[in-house]
């Protein structure tokens, strides 16, 4: 028995610089995948505060999955998305867990607002 569940995951599409100013690439097609949604921890909103500045951190989840997904700020992609009770979390995060026992991923995935 698995705890993990069929999740939507929306990827970036690359962007590029256009006249000097940076364009996030569009969205990609949803893709579902198996990973299981938890809250996060305060210590987790604790981090990320810190690491956020100018975003306000509204709503935060835990992913955990096998696949490699990709997060904001790690390449030129943005993040991919996480799509969970009708709300999109952009994925912040990542902690490689490859232990070889259940080897996974652990993901945060925030909900942010411009102030």
């Amino acid at each position: 028995m698995s705890l993990r569940a069929p999740q939507t995951i929306i990827p970036r599409l690359p962007g590029s610089y256009v006249g000097g100013r940076w364009q996030d690439g569009p969205d990609g097609d949803p893709t579902a995948i198996l990973a299981s949604v938890q809250p996060a921890s305060s210590g987790d909103y604790d981090q990320m505060q810190a690491e956020q500045p100018g975003r306000r951190i509204e709503r935060m989840v835990r992913l955990y999955t096998d696949v490699r997904l990709n997060v904001a700020g790690e390449n030129s992609t943005n993040g991919d998305s996480l799509e969970w009770l009708g709300e999109r979390y952009l994925l912040v995060a990542v902690s490689p867990w490859q232990s070889g026992i259940i080897p996974h991923y652990r993901y945060l995935a925030a909900m942010t607002k411009l102030p």
